[in-house]
């Protein structure tokens, strides 16, 4: 008669094996996201991002052209979002 703790044993190892195909698959978001951070935080990366001095980049946002998002004392950017903004600005002149 065979061990039932080795029938266990393997049965545990093929659903484990199983969990971690499921964890590292990529998902579609994965896959087509090709940017590690979509977030800028803060007014001095937004002001590298775009390359503009610090009060530039104040001005930006202060205009209210571009949406953000605040987390205690951080503001916080979408990148796309933020060249939407700019891309929306270039096409209505």
């Amino acid at each position: 008669m065979n061990n039932p703790f080795e029938t266990i044993d393997a049965r545990l190892s093929n659903i484990e094996n199983l969990l971690l195909d499921i964890k590292h698959t990529p998902t579609e978001t994965e896959t087509t996201s090709t940017d590690p951070e979509p977030f800028i935080y803060g007014i001095t990366g937004l002001a590298k991002f775009l390359k503009v001095s610090l009060p530039t980049a104040q001005k930006i946002k202060n205009s209210g052209r571009i949406p953000f998002s605040q987390a205690e004392r951080t503001i916080i950017f979408r990148k796309v979002e933020v060249l939407e903004a700019l891309s929306n600005k270039k096409n209505r002149r």
